[in-house]
């Protein structure tokens, strides 16, 4: 809308303005989240102005320092583009522990230095699990037919502080044939993740994003609780459903601040319906996240 009407502008007027749009300098742009007992691994590209198209910058020459206090635990080492998957920088030699901080630098000719610190909060670990079928919809396709669960997730939320979750789903999909003696033969297995919608927006849970929610412990610090989902996943003949995995992480608040005001700024419809959303980072002089996780895992069998 703003190029047409700058082209409206310029088709119009008989003499030409002179827009005096001041377009910053990039910033450096740090994606890092880490959990224990895997390597620290961090995405490292540029900003863009918004009204000149590009393609994201990976500098190829990034310094990507990891510390703890002042102590250099390692210089990350660049790992190059593979398909669809861009640059990225990983450790070799550490992994992360529950409750130190960590720092990283990160430094690339021509942009400023940044600086971002976190560490790993205390995990929280899942106590139970339940799936209810509430039937199923059909589809166009004669082959597929849509399931309709309910899940419902029960863990105890620690009450001497202030904690942060996303909540992850993934669904195991069996393919199978069957045998000339009748038997079902499972031939393959795939994962795929979940993902829920502002449909079942409520006061709790704060985002949604491509594989779960987020949400803090505001309205129930210190107590057990169960939170319940409706999920609905697609089958085709000669499918069925194994595994559904869950994944509750605890999360820092520069975590849970970061991902919230991106699924914020997904979800709004821009000017002039509402006001823009400004994306949180941790990254000093630059933008991002380093944030730390812990992960609990759990499963319940769905299908057959």
């Amino acid at each position: 809308m703003v190029l047409g009407a700058l082209m409206f502008m310029g088709a119009t007027c008989e003499r030409p303005v002179d827009l005096d749009i001041q377009i910053p300098d990039p910033d450096l742009v740090v994606i890092s989240t880490f959990s224990p007992g895997s390597p620290f691994m961090a995405s490292i590209s540029t900003t863009r102005p918004a009204l000149i198209p590009s393609t994201p910058d990976y500098p190829a020459d990034a310094e990507v320092l990891l510390f703890q206090g002042e102590t250099l635990l390692e210089q990350l080492v660049r790992v190059p583009a593979n398909g669809s998957t861009p640059p990225y920088y990983r450790s070799t030699e550490y992994s992360p522990i529950q409750g130190e901080e960590y720092t990283l630098r990160v430094a690339a000719p021509g942009f400023k230095p940044v600086t971002a610190r976190s560490s790993i909060p205390t995990k929280v670990s899942i106590q139970n699990i339940e799936a209810a079928h509430n039937g199923y919809s059909p589809v166009l396709d004669p082959d597929e037919v849509i399931h309709h669960y309910r899940i419902t997730v029960t863990f105890d939320d620690p009450g001497a502080t202030r904690n942060f979750y996303h909540m992850r789903f993934q669904q195991e999909v069996l393919s199978f044939v069957i045998s000339e003696g009748g038997d079902t033969i499972i031939n393959s297995k795939t994962l795929s993740h979940i993902a829920f919608g502002q449909a079942i927006n409520n006061n709790t849970i704060t985002a949604y994003l491509d594989d779960g929610v987020l949400f803090e412990d505001a309205s129930f610090n210190g107590r057990r609780v169960s939170f319940s989902f409706p999920m609905q996943t697609r089958l085709k003949g000669r499918e069925l459903f194994g595994h559904l995995f869950v994944e509750l992480r605890t999360v820092s608040e520069d975590y849970y601040r970061f991902y919230s005001s991106v699924s914020r700024q997904q979800d709004n419809p821009g000017p002039p319906y509402s006001e823009p959303v400004i994306v949180f980072t941790n990254v000093e002089d630059g933008r991002g996240i380093f944030a730390g996780y812990n992960p609990a895992k759990d499963s319940i069998r769905v299908g057959w």
